[in-house]
């Protein structure tokens, strides 16, 4: 499986594209109780032979924690095919516990690789749009099932915040499957469009696939999932309380609003009956320019 995992590591960015993503970091309770929220920085250098990359993370908390640039949570960390590259994704040194899939352009998900029934779980689910943007969102599952925490990661290679494109409120709104489609009609998100995007396995087989909006995670958002909507509405959260030996998946979607034209990300990670991690998907949706008869 030596192929797959060569593969799955030429779909890591950082390793030629050298990145300082400034970020505003927000944590909501389920129901969008803000928590914390602190801005941050998270930077990315490729190693001169292209073999991986120099990671580092800055906080710069708003209270008596000051910055933390030193430490456990902060690197630097180098990350290299030999050292970190797995046949189950892309292992980091924060946590052992917890595995990167890469899908081609930047999408990703850092992920609990098992989380058997009593245990909690985490996900991270990587979102990008151009070279300047980036998202991710945070999904984690207390040991009982049920939802611990969201939160949404805004991130800018341009600069120092505020941002040119994102915005800066820290209002989470717990929503319902009726009022994120009113939310995407609203901003005119292209949700009548077939999307196109890439799936790849936790064994690391990957695959172009093709979606309708209601065969995405958040697109087919039921009455007992929890729904988030952050960023001014333009970002929407939806993951569930987990159920003993019943498979679950989490997902996130964005509609950026400096597009030129609609378009529409999501991206989704799905564990199995068991609690291991089976799946991430990403799907985008573009909107169709309208046809001109000369």
């Amino acid at each position: 499986m030596k192929h797959l995992a060569r593969a799955h590591w030429a779909n890591f960015l950082y390793r030629h594209t050298a990145r300082r993503w400034h970020a505003l970091w927000c944590r909501w309770s389920p129901t969008g109780e803000l928590r914390d929220a602190f801005h941050a920085e998270r930077s990315f250098t490729p190693l001169d032979d292209e073999s991986g990359c120099e990671m580092a993370v800055a906080y710069h908390y708003e209270d008596e924690r000051g910055t933390l640039c030193q430490g456990p949570l902060c690197g630097p960390w180098r990350l290299t095919e030999s050292e970190h590259s797995c046949p189950d994704g892309v292992s980091h040194p924060a946590s052992t516990a917890m595995t990167t899939l890469l899908l081609p352009g930047g999408p990703s998900a850092w992920c609990m690789k098992k989380s058997p029934p009593g245990a909690p779980c985490a996900a991270e689910l990587f979102l990008h749009h151009g070279k300047s943007l980036r998202m991710s969102a945070g999904v984690v599952h207390a040991p009982d099932g049920s939802l611990q925490q969201l939160s949404l990661i805004r991130e800018d290679a341009r600069g120092a915040w505020p941002s040119k494109d994102w915005s800066l409120s820290r209002v989470a709104a717990l929503s319902s499957p009726a009022g994120l489609q009113v939310a995407l009609k609203d901003a005119g998100a292209p949700t009548s469009t077939i999307g196109a995007g890439y799936a790849i396995t936790a064994g690391l087989r990957q695959r172009p696939i093709t979606a309708t909006w209601a065969a995405t995670r958040v697109g087919a958002a039921e009455e007992d999932d929890t729904v988030l909507l952050c960023a001014e509405n333009r970002v929407a959260i939806v993951a569930t309380a987990r159920a003993e030996g019943r498979p679950f998946c989490s997902g996130v979607a964005w509609w950026p609003a400096d597009a030129d034209a609609a378009t529409l990300h999501t991206v989704q990670a799905a564990w199995d009956c068991s609690g291991a991690l089976e799946e991430v998907r990403y799907v985008e949706f573009e909107e169709i320019p309208p046809k001109v008869d000369l």
